[in-house]
């Protein structure tokens, strides 16, 4: 009796370990945090457009249908089809998001306005 509690007590441990995480762990986002995801560290816009789709998205886009910490640069955005340049009006990026009819992020309060203008921004001012 008591060598079944111990397996119970065990696996019930070993269960809930994974519970209360802030990342998604088969997708490893976990090491993004410390990971600036843009080849030039000067281009703030990009950065900070980057730092907020780490923050926000990265949880569901990434590795298994998505490989969105790839995009380090403008090209790669626009490349992928997520971003039109100088027009965030027009990219699904932005038109999928909630203030704007779309349901991303999935399951995730809206992006603050804060974050949504810094993403307009970097897409409208792509040189």
């Amino acid at each position: 009796m008591k060598k079944i509690s111990s397996i119970t007590l065990l696996t019930t441990i070993l269960l809930f370990s994974g519970c209360g995480q802030s990342f998604n762990s088969n997708s490893l986002d976990r090491n993004l945090a410390q990971v600036n995801n843009c080849a030039d560290p000067s281009y703030t816009e990009l950065c900070a457009a980057n730092q907020i789709i780490q923050a926000q998205c990265i949880d569901c886009h990434d590795r298994f249908h998505d490989t969105w910490t790839a995009f380090d640069t403008d090209q790669k955005w626009i490349d992928s089809g997520r971003v039109i340049k100088n027009d965030a009006d027009r990219s699904p990026l932005i038109v999928k998001l909630k203030k704007y009819g779309g349901n991303m992020p999935k399951d995730k309060d809206p992006l603050s306005t804060a974050d949504i203008n810094a993403l307009r921004t970097w897409i409208n001012n792509m040189p």
